[in-house]
């Protein structure tokens, strides 16, 4: 098992769903989309689990309708999927949150307790992202960036055959699935595909793989670290 080549994909891929939920798409995204939608694609479409390979059929759908219709620039296409992101998670009657502690606080209110416990394993991982905005370290995006981040090192760590780091990393990460992303992320994702009601929709898309993958990445670590 070439854990650096696996590591370098698990970035990618976590780097992908997290700008995918980060805020409003730009060419910027736009592009990295183009770039990646053959390898997202072979991965959905090869797999055994079920929401990624409906995530496959439903990204691809809205990829024929939008990004390979001639008539249709890549200005409608941003246009098109700001006014959705808007409805969903800013403006919509039933706008979706992002956030851990909308979840999981008492108060179901942001910057609770879960907000508190994921800026302190930031800091001992020494992640600072950048460009963070206003918005809270248990944002969604930043929670799917340190797994990418914590993939990242551990690309690194399989290249110089330190093994024991490596091992140590897939235990940081799967401890942060349990005790973070795996507490509510099903409920995310299900308020996301609830609200989608066009089957191209690229946000229904995103939700399911993102459910699908974290499921399946975490038997992954769960296997790594027996």
């Amino acid at each position: 098992m070439n854990h650096s080549e696996i590591n370098r994909g698990r970035n990618v891929i976590y780097n992908f769903l997290s700008k995918s939920l980060w805020d409003i798409p730009d060419s910027n995204y736009m592009s990295m989309f183009e770039d990646l939608h053959l390898y997202i694609f072979e991965l959905l479409n090869n797999s055994d689990n079920e929401d990624l390979r409906r995530a496959g059929e439903t990204i691809m759908i809205f990829r024929k309708d939008n990004m390979l219709q001639e008539e249709k620039s890549q200005d409608e296409v941003i246009l098109d999927l700001s006014k959705e992101y808007t409805r969903l998670f800013y403006l919509g009657v039933h706008s979706v949150p992002v956030c851990e502690s909308a979840y999981l606080s008492p108060m179901k209110a942001y910057m609770q307790e879960p907000w508190e416990e994921v800026k302190k394993v930031y800091a001992e991982n020494k992640f600072m992202p950048e460009n963070k905005g206003n918005k809270p370290e248990d944002h969604i995006s930043f929670e799917l960036l340190f797994m990418s981040f914590l993939s990242q090192k551990a690309s690194i760590e399989a290249e110089q055959n330190e093994y024991s780091e490596l091992t140590y990393i897939y235990q940081k990460q799967q401890t942060f699935m349990e005790e973070h992303l795996l507490k509510w992320v099903d409920d995310l994702c299900e308020k996301i595909l609830s609200i989608c009601v066009k089957e191209n929709s690229l946000y229904a898309g995103i939700a399911l793989f993102l459910r699908g993958y974290l499921h399946e990445d975490y038997k992954f670590l769960r296997d790594m670290t027996l």
